[in-house]
């Protein structure tokens, strides 16, 4: 009896230890069978980067081919390996999925969707701006000359309302974005770094408009140092927003 208890831990230990393999060998194997991204063609796949179809996963090399790809699925299939369909076999329904055939549950609405798009555009309003008035004001410091100052006020007043803008935009267009495995980090940093420079340029829009009216060199100083961080929050923020797009070996050397 305690022979056969002892056989029959041992098969269930070996099968224990076997079920990851069992588990991710159709996931290898589909890897195994797609090397190459079905909208860019010459770039190798992003394992990190997928989509279930069809009861198939589909991988890509970079965040943007993947929403190409889920705006017309059609286009790509005979590009894929593990969709692709004997010709001498008799016409068959293709595998229900729900995500793709009923949407996804809880997806906000088409027009939040849709405003949402308009960030990578709407973006560049308050990157401009911001770069502008560092600019003016670096002018501003170099010549004393008062117009630059008035250039750099203007601009970072405007980059206020841009960047309200943008940041709304930009959450609206993560509600509907899907960023799995290693580009969930990114995408929380891109997100919240965004939103930080938000702030931050509103705050040194509150200093420009003290250093105007009241004078003196504390709140010059002030709008100078915010105005420097607000830079480098532009770039951080505009760095990972990249690799949410191209990939995350998008600044490899």
């Amino acid at each position: 009896m305690k022979r056969h208890i002892a056989w029959i831990l041992a098969v269930g230990l070996v099968m224990w230890g076997a079920l990851p393999s069992w588990l991710t060998a159709d996931e290898n194997a589909q890897m195994a069978v797609q090397e190459l991204c079905p909208v860019m063609e010459e770039n190798p796949i992003d394992p990190s980067i997928y989509i279930d179809y069809q009861g198939k996963r589909v991988y890509f090399c970079c965040m943007l081919c993947k929403a190409t790809f889920e705006k017309e699925p059609e286009t790509y299939l005979a590009k894929l390996p593990q969709l692709s369909v004997d010709p001498e076999a008799p016409d068959a329904e293709p595998a229900h999925d729900h995500l793709v055939d009923h949407g996804a549950p809880d997806e906000p609405s088409r027009l939040l969707t849709f405003m949402g798009k308009f960030h990578p555009v709407a973006i560049h309003i308050p990157i401009a701006l911001v770069l502008v008035a560092a600019l003016a004001e670096l002018l501003a410091m170099m010549t004393r000359n008062g117009t630059f100052e008035k250039v750099s006020r203007f601009n970072i007043n405007v980059a206020v309302l841009g960047a309200a803008v943008s940041v709304g935009l930009g959450l609206l267009a993560g509600m509907s974005a899907d960023f799995p495995g290693d580009y969930a980090r990114p995408f929380w940093l891109h997100k919240w770094i965004g939103i930080t420079m938000a702030v931050f340029i509103a705050v040194a829009a509150v200093l420009s408009e003290l250093a105007c009216r009241r004078g003196g060199s504390r709140c010059r100083w002030g709008y100078r140092a915010v105005l420097l961080l607000c830079v480098a929050l532009v770039g951080a923020a505009g760095y990972f927003g990249g690799q949410l797009v191209y990939g995350l070996n998008h600044y490899a050397w």
